[in-house]
């Protein structure tokens, strides 16, 4: 019998950083959506277009982890997940 597998908690902002990140996967194979995608991105904050390509390079982590790779603090990351999200959501 096999053993079940452990599973952790989600670190704080990982969650949301899949789903931001599955967002613009999403956006960016429809072709008809790939342009306003890049229109978005261009719009963010410089804080928003490090986070992004964060997302894209490294993946999903948490905001600590984020904000490390990232060079930013938490604070930062936290408002950049957020205008990146809001962002997003006029393609929705």
């Amino acid at each position: 019998m096999a053993k079940p597998r452990k599973t952790r908690e989600a670190k704080p902002g990982e969650l949301r950083g899949i789903r931001i990140l599955e967002t613009m996967e999403r956006f960016s194979k429809r072709p008809e959506a790939r342009m306003d995608l890049g229109r978005i991105l261009d719009r963010l904050s410089p804080e928003g277009k490090i986070y992004a390509k964060h997302l894209v390079v490294s993946g999903p982590s948490g905001d600590q982890a984020a904000a490390k790779t990232c060079g930013l603090s938490a604070e930062q990351i936290e408002a950049a997940a957020q205008e990146l999200e809001t962002a997003l959501g006029v393609l929705r």
